[in-house]
């Protein structure tokens, strides 16, 4: 009777383990299809004077402008090409593969990133986008060119400067969850990992948005990180919210649970 007992007991803790195994195995397959799908390419930033040195060489490059015709017209830089960086989807097939593309735009703070992450979403790992623009290459004493008879001039970002974003497909969440401040750190973003953000205690997921890439936020100065909180840097900007709330609802943000 005794060894019956012992026998049974052993076998359920067998299949406990099996059971156990099986559903660590599959957590692994569905986390790993997860990191996946989040892990998106970014286009790198590169330096003036690295950028400098390969003129000085003689390296075959072409700069790229993503800003407007207006703005190209006052000053570029040289033998630059100027495609708008809401047109860039539909033109990247004039972006040369041969060679490496320099992107900028006044300061390469949001549309320079934005072109460059939507062409390497596209493979394009010879793209990359120039630290500081246009005002950061004129600032440094370089030339400049206008394709205007007026003095070549970097001009000021216009204010009526419209904003067209468009982003690879978002995942859906048809059930939400709950995330203290704690667990939200998890989601930064980095080494293939989801980026999640929370503004008025709503959690959005900004995995796919092409000014998050690597959890961090083109332009912010490196304030803006995802797993974080952000209402308070977002309630000081100057659009505010406007942008994250279109980005998938995860959930709420919450103290305990």
């Amino acid at each position: 009777m005794q060894k019956t007992s012992l026998s049974l007991a052993y076998n359920s803790i067998v299949r406990s383990l099996a059971i156990l195994i099986a559903v660590v195995s599959v957590f692994n397959v569905f986390m790993t299809s997860c990191l996946a799908e989040s892990t998106l390419p970014r286009s790198e930033f590169v330096g003036i004077q690295e950028v400098r040195n390969w003129i000085k060489h003689g390296r075959e490059f072409l700069f790229v402008d993503v800003r407007e015709p207006k703005e190209f017209s006052s000053g570029h830089l040289p033998g630059a090409a100027n495609i708008p960086y809401y047109e860039i989807e539909d033109r990247r097939e004039e972006i040369p593969l041969d060679r490496p593309v320099v992107i900028y735009c006044t300061h390469s703070s949001w549309r320079a990133p934005y072109a460059g992450n939507l062409l390497a979403d596209y493979g394009m790992n010879n793209v990359k986008i120039l630290d500081g623009g246009a005002s950061s290459w004129n600032a440094g004493g370089q030339i400049i060119y206008a394709s205007s008879p007026k003095e070549p001039e970097i001009i000021p970002k216009p204010k009526d400067l419209k904003k067209e974003f468009k982003y690879p497909v978002q995942r859906k969440y048809k059930t939400q969850i709950d995330l203290t401040e704690k667990q939200l750190r998890e989601f930064d973003g980095k080494n293939g990992r989801p980026a999640y953000v929370a503004v008025h205690g709503v959690i959005y997921d900004v995995t796919q948005s092409r000014l998050w890439r690597g959890g961090e936020h083109d332009p912010s100065d490196g304030q803006g990180y995802a797993g974080y909180d952000l209402t308070e840097l977002l309630d000081l900007s100057p659009h505010g919210d406007k942008y994250v709330v279109k980005f998938p609802v995860v959930g709420r943000l919450v103290e305990n649970k």
